[in-house]
């Protein structure tokens, strides 16, 4: 008997090391840890796609652990994507941007995430209520002299009110351009008069109408056609092929369900749900987020003529140095093989 029971205490330390090897490797795939992506966006009504593989599951299914950070402002995404410290960024397309590539970073545009187009509602030029009723502006030609704010020089928001300008004859010369960083000091100046107007990504347009303090003069969109927002890949995301793969696939399946359910015509199926998925990451009423239902390609398809557009732009005033060829910074071929697959 005590022979036994030595031979039990022998044994046990390595009936131990079978069992934690079991629990950690699950026969091989059962306990295998999942890789992490780390997620760098912003919590606007364009980040539905990002919002529904969240809540569906669509990361989960492709054995993705995808952590996000929650940003405020476009242009530090980007610096993060160049870094390192992100994998992916889903964010304005930016002079930061443009100027990081030029520079030699490695980071590339590698879906669409929300373009401005003609009767879709993406970002909105806002003025304070109170000088629209008095009709002291009611036209782009108003703001002559006066104050827009924006986020940050270089910014997509300094792109288009360029753009707008120049299509009533104006340039950035006839206005004062106020950067204000972050999009709730943006918010706060126009709500209190600070400055008369600024631009404003979804679902803020709808928000200043609905709460009174604002005034929408048009959306961007019905004057500009422009791609604002992107998904952006690190140089690391973009080398492991099969992470980057796994990622796109439960993007543009989520993408699917955005634009099948909200953008179709006629809506589709799942319309409530996703107007609930969109409300619950962003804090916002159902009402405006359905009045800000911005454009997305269905199958995250890039418009890539408008970022030479944007780049050509930027040089012709000042902000960027050089036109980066698109081979430099974009790779659709992720899109294309996730469509593939889901096919």
């Amino acid at each position: 008997m005590r022979s036994y029971r030595r031979s039990l205490r022998f044994l046990n330390p390595w009936l131990y090391v079978l069992l934690a090897s079991f629990l950690i490797f699950g026969g091989g795939i059962l306990f295998a840890a999942k890789p992490v992506v780390k997620l760098g966006t912003l919590k606007l009504v364009g980040s539905a796609p990002i919002f529904i593989a969240l809540e569906k599951g669509y990361f989960d299914e492709e054995g993705l652990d995808v952590k996000v950070e929650w940003f405020t402002a476009a242009a530090p995404v980007s610096v993060a994507v160049a870094s390192g410290d992100l994998d992916v960024g889903a964010t304005g397309i930016t002079a930061t941007f443009y100027n990081s590539v030029a520079s030699g970073a490695k980071m590339y545009l590698v879906a669409d995430r929300g373009m401005e187009r003609p009767g879709y509602p993406l970002n909105a030029l806002v003025v304070n209520k109170a000088l629209y009723d008095s009709g002291t502006i009611r036209s782009l030609k108003d703001l002559k002299g006066k104050k827009i704010g924006l986020s940050t020089l270089g910014s997509t928001f300094h792109y288009q009110i360029g753009k707008l300008l120049e299509q009533e004859g104006m340039s950035l010369k006839d206005v004062e351009l106020t950067p204000l960083r972050t999009m709730p000091i943006m918010i706060d100046a126009v709500r209190k008069g600070t400055v008369p107007a600024v631009i404003l990504s979804p679902p803020w347009g709808a928000v200043a109408e609905e709460e009174g303090w604002g005034k929408v003069l048009f959306w961007v969109g019905d004057k500009l056609t422009n791609q604002v927002v992107g998904v952006f890949y690190s140089e690391k995301m973009r080398n492991n092929r099969e992470l980057g793969v796994r990622f796109m696939k439960a993007y543009i399946k989520a993408l699917h369900y955005y634009y099948d359910a909200c953008l179709a015509k006629p809506r589709g199926a799942h319309y409530d749900e996703v107007i609930d998925i969109i409300a619950k990451y962003i804090g916002q009423d159902r009402k405006s987020i359905e009045r800000s239902l911005s454009y997305i390609d269905r199958d995250g398809r890039l418009y890539l003529p408008d970022l030479i557009a944007q780049q050509e732009w930027y040089v012709k005033n000042g902000l960027c140095k050089t036109v980066v060829p698109l081979e430099k910074f974009t790779d659709m071929s992720f899109v294309e093989e996730a469509a593939k697959q889901l096919k």
